[in-house]
Formats: C-alpha cells, structure tokens, sequence
C-alpha cells in the first residue's frame, strides 16, 4: 500500500508537468502535436537520468524508485495521447507525416534514454 502511494504521488506530479508542458506548446501553429513530444522526450531524458543515478545508489527497488521511475516518468511520458494523436495525423494528414512522428518519435525517445543514462554517469 505504501508503494502505491508513491507511484500516486510521483504520478500526479508528473502528469501535472505535462499539463504544464501542453499549456506551454498550445498555441504551436505545427502540424505535429508538439506539447506531447516535448514531454515524452523530457520524461525520456529523465527516465535515463533517474535509472542511472538509482541504479549506482542502489535504489532501483526502494519507495523513490517507484516515485520517479514509475511514477513521476510515467505521469510525465503519455503513450496514449501519442496514439490518439498518431491516428488523428493518419486521418489528417498524407501517410508521410504520421509516420515521421512515430518514427521520430521512437529513435529520439530510445536517444534520449541513452543520452540521460551516460548524462547519469557524470553525476
């Protein structure tokens, strides 16, 4: 009960700075739907971060392990909102953009993990 606590917490935090992040890129005149990159790029970069220094601490299963990594990442990343929005550009849009969004999307995001790992192991 007391992990699940902190995965709420982490959770709201993280969904509240991706609320956050939306507000930011709302008026963004793009094609894709930047507030949602933007955020599953950043909880990315963090995820590897959090992992890395968690995992030199030895803390990949304590409370703040499934504060930030499956709370706070997981609040902050959104794979639904990236769906919904995929098949609103496959409605939309030629096939070229949607997949340019996905694949982006994909190969930056596994990027940005491995770049918040090795960023980790300076910290």
């Amino acid at each position: 009960m007391k992990i699940l606590l902190w995965v709420f917490l982490g959770g709201g935090l993280g969904s509240s700075l991706r609320y956050g992040i939306h507000l930011l890129f709302k008026n963004t005149t793009s094609l894709y739907p930047v507030g949602t990159f933007v955020a599953n790029l950043v909880g990315c970069l963090l995820i590897g971060i959090l992992f890395g220094v968690l995992q030199k601490l030895n803390l990949l299963k304590s409370e703040i392990h499934f504060f930030f990594i499956v709370g706070f990442t997981g609040g902050l990343t959104t794979f639904s909102s990236f769906a919904i929005e995929n098949v609103h550009l496959f409605r939309e849009q030629t096939l070229l953009q949607p997949l340019i969004y996905t694949f982006g999307s994909l190969i930056i995001g596994v990027l940005m993990v491995i770049a918040g790992l090795w960023l980790s192991k300076s910290l």
